[in-house]
């Protein structure tokens, strides 16, 4: 019996030891997802935010007060194609929509630097991202797997 004893008042401390657990983490997500923004920088259909996520959740904050342009950039196998040709310098919010049969992402690079990439997004979804755009030559495009060598790629003038 004293077995039993020390096994029912231990079960207690370890229930509300878990409790306590559960509650902490809980604050600690409240209080992270925040002041990060990140879960209004990239959104997907399916998918969660990747590490790219950060890169844009870090553009999206560092804008003044003026509001982003929302564009769109639809990509198929392998294309991409802008709602938009000529670009004026500036903050935007781009929505990726895969029309493809393949999973694809989008890519912002300037000087061979990728500045932003959209998380993936599988055929019929669509996600989004936020950028920050110098007047310059950009090159969009995806890098999943061999797509860019595919043709998955667009060349950009920001004026």
């Amino acid at each position: 019996m004293p077995a039993r004893i020390h096994a029912h008042r231990t079960l207690p401390r370890v229930a509300s030891g878990v409790a306590a657990l559960a509650f902490g983490l809980a604050g600690l997500t409240a209080c992270g997802g925040g002041d990060s923004g990140s879960s209004s920088a990239a959104t997907s259909a399916g998918d969660s935010p990747s590490s790219s996520s950060s890169s844009a959740a870090s553009a999206s904050s560092s804008g003044g007060s003026a509001e982003a342009e929302a564009i769109t950039a639809t990509e198929q196998d392998f294309s991409i194609s802008l709602d938009e040709d000529t670009l004026k310098a500036g903050s935007y919010t781009i929505t990726v929509v895969n029309n493809g049969s393949s999973t694809h992402d989008l890519a912002v690079a300037e000087d061979g630097t990728t500045k932003a990439t959209s998380d993936k997004v599988g055929p019929g979804e669509k996600t989004t991202f936020t950028v920050d755009l110098d007047a310059g030559k950009y090159v969009f495009y995806c890098s999943v797997g061999n797509h860019r060598a595919m043709g998955m790629e667009k060349t950009v003038q920001v004026q």
